[in-house]
């Protein structure tokens, strides 16, 4: 089984993009100074396939879900999640990883490299993506 190809949902921003961009205006509109969530696979893959079904949005075109399987799965999704681990941007709180939180180096990320090469449009489609998306998850 080969690896999934990661395509861009827009023009310049991967599917790492799109999820660090809902997750930091996703803190901005908590109006915490830390965001923090029950994150676990299926519960991410659940909230996202939701976005996905309501919203309509084609910032979320990178991440295709199957429904091959018991519930349906975007492989993308859980490795653009993964690699924002690896990278910094998202941390896992011990002792069962099960609390994702968004690390000060995403929220510094978005808005040096992502958010000046978001159109207003885009601006307010992730906008209601991060609104949303607060409203779906458990917060921690």
């Amino acid at each position: 089984m080969g690896t999934a190809t990661i395509k861009p949902s827009r023009e310049g921003l991967l599917p790492e993009d799109v999820l660090t961009a809902i997750f930091a205006m996703a803190k901005e509109l908590s109006g915490e100074d830390r965001l923090a969530f029950r994150g676990h696979d299926p519960t991410l893959q659940k909230v996202f396939r939701t976005l996905a079904e309501e919203l309509h949005s084609r910032a979320l075109d990178g991440f295709v879900f199957s429904d091959s399987g018991p519930e349906p799965y975007s492989p993308v999704l859980s490795e653009s999640i993964s690699r924002l681990q690896l990278s910094g941007l998202l941390g896992r709180e011990n002792p069962d990883y099960e609390v994702v939180f968004l690390r000060r180096s995403a929220d510094e990320y978005f808005n040096r490299e992502l958010k000046p090469r978001l159109s207003d449009g885009e601006a307010k489609e992730l906008s209601s993506l991060a609104q949303r998306f607060l409203q779906l998850v458990t917060r921690a």
